[in-house]
């Protein structure tokens, strides 16, 4: 059997000074400090824009609704989202980090929880699209404000222990939707699937006022940071900044020049379509094999923890190597065996959950390695724009795989072929990982 270091070779001028304990002890406080709000605004950003997911059991006899309405109106959300990604990470360069997610988070709450007012297509697809144009930014966003963080050399394990909100979400997100759905019932003359976006969304205004008191717009603004670990934070990101070879008078234009940019953005978006299909249609896939409302929430926790455990230690592994592209690459063909495997189960629940648990260590970890490699290739001026522009590519997936997923169901009475044609799209990222995305110290980071 291969060795780690075998199946993941280092890249070439992966090299950085070693770090020492006050060195890790300040970036452990700085993580302590950042991720756990962090953390929490991204499991209710995927509660909010995956809740229809769940929603749908009802509401689909409630109000008449189809799947082809249900895939519209998911793939609308994203229309919204990268007409206004762009422009919002632009607007955060000039107000700053903590200002632009109160305005992202507060707005979007209310406009999820307004869905639950809903009764006609029409009414669906403007909330659906104005939820997407208020969350626009708030991912890239995020990344970027790491970037004012961590060097490069410990981005990966801290974007990846963000990005686990996003694995950890459907943790909450199943059994809270099937309490909802289930014991809300009725309550004040409200169906259940009503009650889903009332508390899933209302708790996002709260957590935007809490996370615009607790963070800082950078390392120099923190009165929790000493002035010696404010110079030792400031010095490790100049060095970082130097060694990239990126140019600090970078503007949005250079990103936009950058091929590796669009690459990146399209990788992104081939491993999404993945990400988006499984969020919007495994509650669909579950109750075809005869599971109620509660029993599949439950059954969704099982690949959600494995995607979690296995992405630190994942994510940990490429830090530490301070390699990228085949890290990214084995894991995203896993996610695509995974996926396929589960077309030969979709009679046996506990099968059919194991095979999207692989699929689920796969995607979750090729997404959060994948976040790790934009920073080297841009300087922080041009990240914001840069990210925003990945991101912004990368989402269009988010229009394209739920009409996909729920056409071809239509067409074919099944998710067999989906499946396939997703796990064919993960075997394309690693490829293009692989071949195309920049050698050597640049995108090893």
């Amino acid at each position: 059997m291969n060795s780690p270091a075998a199946i993941f070779p280092a890249d070439a001028g992966a090299s950085h000074a070693p770090a020492t304990a006050a060195d890790d002890a300040t970036y452990r406080q700085i993580a302590w400090r950042l991720i756990p709000v962090l953390f929490a605004c991204y499991v209710f950003n995927y509660l909010d824009r995956t809740n229809i997911g769940y929603a749908q059991l009802q509401m689909k006899s409630d109000l008449g609704f189809s799947d082809a309405v249900f895939g519209l109106g998911a793939g609308i959300f994203f229309i919204g989202y990268a007409l206004f990604e762009i422009p919002s990470n632009m607007l955060l360069a000039r107000v700053g980090f903590r200002l632009t997610l109160l305005r992202i988070m507060g707005l979007w709450g209310l406009a999820s929880a307004a869905t639950l007012w809903v009764t006609t297509p029409a009414q669906f697809y403007v909330l659906r699209f104005l939820v997407g144009v208020f969350e626009a930014g708030f991912a890239p966003g995020v990344l970027f404000y790491l970037t004012l963080w961590f060097p490069s050399q410990r981005r990966a394990k801290v974007t990846a222990l963000f990005f686990m909100a996003y694995g950890a979400a459907p943790i909450v997100a199943g059994p809270l939707a099937g309490a909802s759905m289930t014991y809300l019932d009725g309550l004040l003359s409200l169906r259940g699937w009503q009650w889903l976006f009332l508390v899933e969304g209302v708790p996002c205004v709260l957590l935007a006022v809490l996370a615009y008191k607790l963070l800082d717009d950078g390392p120099q603004a923190a009165r929790w940071l000493t002035p010696a670990q404010k110079r030792q934070v400031q010095d490790d990101l100049a060095r970082d900044q130097a060694a990239s070879g990126a140019d600090a008078r970078s503007s949005f234009g250079s990103a936009l020049r950058n091929g590796q940019v669009w690459l990146l953005g399209f990788i992104s978006f081939l491993v999404i379509l993945g990400i988006y299909a499984m969020s919007f249609w495994q509650p669909t896939m579950l109750q075809s094999m005869g599971l109620s409302v509660m029993q599949i929430g439950l059954y969704s926790v099982v690949p959600a923890v494995t995607g979690i455990v296995a992405t630190l230690l994942i994510a940990g592994h490429s830090d530490r190597r301070q390699e990228r592209r085949w890290h990214f690459a084995v894991t995203a063909c896993i996610g695509a065996a995974g996926l396929s495997l589960t077309t030969l189960f979709m009679q046996s629940p506990v099968a059919a959950v194991a095979c999207l648990s692989l699929a689920s260590v796969g995607i979750s970890s090729a997404f959060a390695i994948l976040w790790a490699v934009p920073g080297s290739l841009l300087s922080r001026n041009a990240a914001a724009m840069g990210i925003a522009l990945i991101t912004t590519i990368g989402g269009t997936a988010g229009v394209v795989a739920p009409v996909m997923v729920g056409a071809i169901k239509t067409a074919t009475g099944g998710f067999t072929l989906s499946l396939y044609l997703l796990s064919g799209a993960l075997v394309l990222a690693a490829v293009l990982m692989v071949l195309a995305v920049g050698r050597g110290r640049q995108a090893a980071r």
